[in-house]
């Protein structure tokens, strides 16, 4: 993400006129913003399936032999869904508990504060919330357990026609090795914590973390993350 500090980061994510235009002044980053060309869009808070989501996406449109779809995805703002909202381009917005989203964000980002963690957890939801009606939810565990669906759904409401992913073995496992090779290509040296993919390393620290969860600065705060995503949720 863009080196600025964490509210203002927040406040731009919130605002679309300001993020686009902040965030597309950086080459790197113009291939993951919304444009006039994007076909779909597959945002969440880190750490929801996002990068499977991607993956699994982009492999099943591989497969089926078409032209290759380029979704907008992994800036975890909500402006991207707002303008998804805008101009009626299929959106995924991807949601995990928050619990378990801001406890996998500070294992793989240690400056990253529990109290932070959430605090972005309730800007991304909050703002998206208003949109509710404009894109499709997919939780974290029907990413991770039948991501065809979830496609499937898409195509029932926007009457597209994408390939649904077969959620068996051996796609899950060509999408992780997938996920960890990009890694690697990047990084020569990757640590456990910072793939892609359920692990033993993890699940421990996330078990050392969770005790700071009734601290009085961050019990308040997964309070409202969790009753953001109940009204999500439920609806």
């Amino acid at each position: 993400m863009i080196d600025v500090s964490d509210g203002l980061r927040r406040y731009v994510g919130e605002h679309p006129r300001l993020f686009f235009s902040l965030y597309g002044a950086r080459p790197a980053y113009r291939e993951l913003l919304v444009d006039r060309q994007t076909r779909i869009v597959i945002e969440g808070f880190p750490r929801s399936g996002n990068t499977f989501a991607v993956y699994a996406f982009e492999q099943a449109q591989r497969e089926s032999g078409g032209e290759k779809v380029r979704p907008a995805h992994h800036l975890h703002a909500p402006a991207q869904v707002i303008r998804a909202a805008c101009w009626r381009i299929p959106c995924v917005v991807l949601i995990r508990e928050p619990t378990e989203a801001a406890l996998s964000l500070v294992i793989r980002e240690p400056r990253i504060s529990l109290s932070k963690a959430f605090l972005h957890y309730i800007s991304f939801y909050e703002a998206a919330e208003d949109y509710r009606d404009s894109f499709v939810l997919a939780s974290f565990e029907q990413v991770t357990g039948d991501y065809g669906a979830v496609i499937e759904r898409v195509n029932e409401r926007y009457g597209t026609g994408f390939l649904p992913f077969q959620h068996d073995e051996s796609n899950v496992e060509e999408v992780f090795a997938t996920i960890e090779e990009a890694h690697r290509r990047k990084r020569e040296k990757v640590a456990e914590e910072r793939i892609s993919r359920p692990s033993r390393a993890k699940e421990e620290r996330k078990a050392k973390l969770r005790e700071a969860l009734e601290g009085p600065e961050v019990k308040p705060l997964a309070e409202r993350a969790r009753a953001v995503y109940g009204r999500l949720t439920s609806s």
